[in-house]
């Protein structure tokens, strides 16, 4: 792959992030915008590596999971027992459902990719190839966009809402906590590649595709986790169709 943007040489962003392995450097192409990173993260980055590990045990990481399926679940049941205010098989129905399923291919595609790339290599390495030259957290956004095409599906603004509350707390409690970890762990490779690749927007500029030997396989875990995920959109679907029928019991008013 050739460079991307600008033409002009300059350092990998494999190379910031994994300089110890020489023959990784080797193979990587450049990227077309240069790092401003030098070998030495910022003051920032310093004190989170020098200092004490990150309480990954905390209360507000600790019921991360908790929370997510509390706040959605009553927003899916609230909803799911109120009238539709979208009739079934008018235009915004139907491009609810197109707009659903393709966030849900699109972020289940994505945590895919992501866990070809990182499966069993999470807390060994640095891994900066592949989706995650794009963004820091592939597998998050993934999973975000899966829960919110839930919410077209459920043809929900309150869902949608819901959503949006779960994300916000991740990116509020939950990611910065996970990347304190990690800049404590990794050091300097770390906080050179969250100076490279920015946590949530891809940054197509520095997008890499790294050579088959540098691609992990282990992908039961989300193979398993995919059947989870999988019936989800199927009854959401049907909840939003059982919401037009008359007989179908409306306790709340939520939209």
């Amino acid at each position: 792959m050739g460079p991307l943007g600008e033409t002009r040489p300059v350092t990998s962003l494999i190379e910031r992030c994994n300089s110890a392995d020489s023959s990784l450097r080797e193979s990587v192409p450049t990227f077309g915008k240069e790092c401003p990173l030098t070998d030495s993260p910022d003051s920032t980055a310093a004190s989170a590596i020098n200092g004490d590990p990150p309480m990954a045990g905390t209360f507000r990481y600790r019921c991360r999971m908790h929370l997510t399926l509390v706040v959605l679940l009553v927003a899916w049941l609230g909803s799911g027992f109120s009238p539709s205010f979208v009739r079934l098989g008018s235009l915004s129905a139907l491009l609810a459902d197109y707009i659903g399923w393709l966030m849900f291919i699109g972020g289940l595609c994505l945590r895919f990719w992501a866990t070809w790339f990182i499966g069993g290599r999470k807390s060994t390495e640095v891994i900066c190839y592949g989706p995650y030259s794009l963004t820091r957290n592939p597998l998050y956004v993934g999973t975000f966009l899966m829960i919110l095409s839930l919410a077209f599906l459920l043809k929900s603004p309150t869902f949608a809402v819901a959503t949006m509350i779960v994300i916000a707390y991740y990116c509020v409690a939950v990611v910065p906590l996970e990347e304190r970890l990690l800049r404590h762990f990794f050091g300097t490779r770390y906080a050179n590649y969250c100076q490279s690749v920015p946590r949530w927007f891809p940054r197509w500029g520095t997008a890499y595709s790294p050579p088959m030997t540098m691609i992990s396989l282990p992908m039961h875990n989300e193979l398993r986790r995919a059947l989870w995920w999988l019936p989800l959109p199927l009854a959401a679907e049907l909840h939003a169709y059982f919401r037009t029928l008359s007989e179908w019991p409306h306790w709340l008013n939520w939209p």
